[in-house]
């Protein structure tokens, strides 16, 4: 029986492999931000409302639902990101498609935080921090051939 693998794109043709693990492991790291939004959903909205300026808000079941459960994929992006990390060659089609996805989230997540009413900081971390990874992970993946 035969195991089938990705093949591997040689490392010449994948860019800057050392700035893509770089960046791939850092917005792993900084995805692990959630865990406690997963352990403990309830004090973890409480503490996100106070900080966004929202003072007292009621805390219903549907919030830390979507709380808990949205910070759940978060920290699976997180590990498939590290996975990812670790040979980029062998996943660089996933390491370009994971690029534009950011790239295209930046603009996206603007105009959902405005719509929503969201902080200024807030729709700019989110956003800005999106585009920002998008067009780094873009530009790492830039051939080094001429």
């Amino acid at each position: 029986m035969t195991t089938l693998t990705p093949a591997s794109i040689p490392e010449s043709d994948c860019g800057n492999v050392r700035l893509q693990r770089l960046i791939l492991r850092l917005v792993a790291i900084v995805s692990l931000v959630v865990v406690p939004a997963i352990l403990l959903p309830r004090i973890a909205a409480e503490k996100l409302l106070w900080l966004m300026g929202f003072g007292q808000q009621p805390v219903t079941a549907l919030l830390l639902y979507m709380m808990a459960g949205g910070s759940c994929v978060f920290l699976g992006q997180a590990v498939l990101l590290w996975v990812m990390s670790g040979d980029v060659a062998r996943y660089q089609p996933l390491v370009r498609v994971v690029a534009w996805i950011y790239l295209a989230c930046g603009p996206l997540f603007l105009w959902i935080d405005s719509q929503a009413g969201l902080p200024t900081w807030w729709v700019a971390m989110d956003s800005l921090g999106c585009l920002t990874t998008g067009l780094a992970l873009v530009w790492a993946c830039r051939s080094n051939k001429p």
